[in-house]
């Protein structure tokens, strides 16, 4: 049975995902590469930002005689109509899909989405990172990163690699050895593509297969091994989905309490991932208080909350511009942060 897949990869102008100014598209029938695409896309605000334009490098000059969105998607959904998506961290090229679908008002059809990053984690487990830089550079493949077409061939070539590998005649024979379950993108809803316990064969013959937790202690209340597992997978997939792009490079910053569900070291490690530097207490050189979650009563976390706040109110008056972020407003600044810490993903 012929499948017929179209690797995409999106570049975004700025970090909403109605953004996109980039598009590259890969068709593949099994795992023929039957025909390639690539856009440039004038986004409707015409805002880059220098976080994103470090990363692709494409300004707003690139794009001003660019087709809009709705231009493109004429051209676009001829070629995806009956697909498989497949993209590398698809949950942000998903969600970049719909949004800018939405801004104009362009209902998206269904489509079945697939992961290049899961089919690579599971094809050559126990490697030290699946970006997609990293998984080229030990397949040999050549690419131009951030470029949406050579992204996309790149992340085309994975999962032909990984066909080869598992001697998988098409994606779904790939998907059932691999243990893996497709995504869904309709209208306004993205549920992203999963792995799947390994059958007891598998498992027999993988003996480093991955231990699951035990959801129960011997008493039989619940244990927190489960919860402390998805929390830290969560903030993974989250690092994950902005890859080479770190929001707070070089940002000297202050935490208040914890992210994520995660303990104290692990969300300290997680915003130095995110290229901060995390101070134990406010100077001249803090940019941002970023305000974490605390186990502790509501009354409680504001006390030990309202001390923070006060000196920044003050350092603010004598002119030192800190900012405060929640949670919220830090996840807002990543791709995807918001919906994988919902748990869409």
């Amino acid at each position: 049975m012929v499948i017929h897949a179209a690797v995409i990869d999106f570049e975004t102008a700025n970090s909403r995902s109605s953004s996109a100014c980039q598009l590259g598209v890969v068709r593949l029938e099994d795992w023929r590469i039957v025909e390639e695409k690539e856009w440039l896309i004038r986004p409707q605000r015409l805002y880059f930002s220098p976080q994103c334009v470090r990363v692709h490098g494409i300004t707003a000059r690139d794009c001003l005689t660019s087709p809009e969105w709705d231009h493109v998607w004429d051209q676009l959904l001829p070629l995806i109509d009956g697909c498989v998506i497949i993209a590398h961290n698809v949950g942000f090229d998903a969600a970049v899909l719909q949004g800018t679908c939405q801004l104009y008002d362009i209902a998206v059809p269904q489509f079945d989405l697939q992961c290049t990053r899961l089919i690579a984690k599971r094809a050559w487990p126990g490697q030290t990172g699946y970006g997609l830089a990293a998984i080229a550079e030990r397949l040999q493949i050549q690419f131009q990163h951030h470029n949406a077409l050579e992204d996309a061939r790149a992340c085309a070539q994975i999962a032909i690699a990984a066909a080869e590998k598992s001697k998988a005649e098409n994606l779904e024979a790939l998907e059932e050895k691999l243990g893996l379950t497709r995504g869904r993108i309709w209208v306004d809803q993205v549920r992203q593509p999963r792995t799947v316990r390994r059958t007891r064969i598998e498992s027999v013959a993988e003996p480093q297969a991955r231990y699951q937790p035990k959801l129960f202690r011997t008493d039989g209340t619940p244990s927190r091994s489960d919860q402390i597992r998805r929390t830290r997978l969560r903030a993974d997939a989250i690092l994950a989905s902005c890859e080479d792009f770190r929001p707070l490079s070089g940002k000297h910053v202050v935490l208040m309490h914890t992210l994520l569900g995660l303990d104290r070291d692990d969300s300290v490690s997680f915003l130095t991932k995110l290229g901060a530097v995390v101070q134990s207490k406010m100077n001249l050189q803090t940019h941002y208080l970023i305000m974490g979650t605390s186990s502790s009563s509501e009354d409680e976390n504001a006390e030990s909350c309202s001390l923070p706040v006060e000196q920044v109110k003050q350092r603010n008056k004598e002119g030192q511009p800190i900012k405060i972020l929640t949670q919220r407003q830090l996840l807002a600044c990543i791709p995807s942060g918001l919906a994988i810490a919902r748990g869409d993903w």
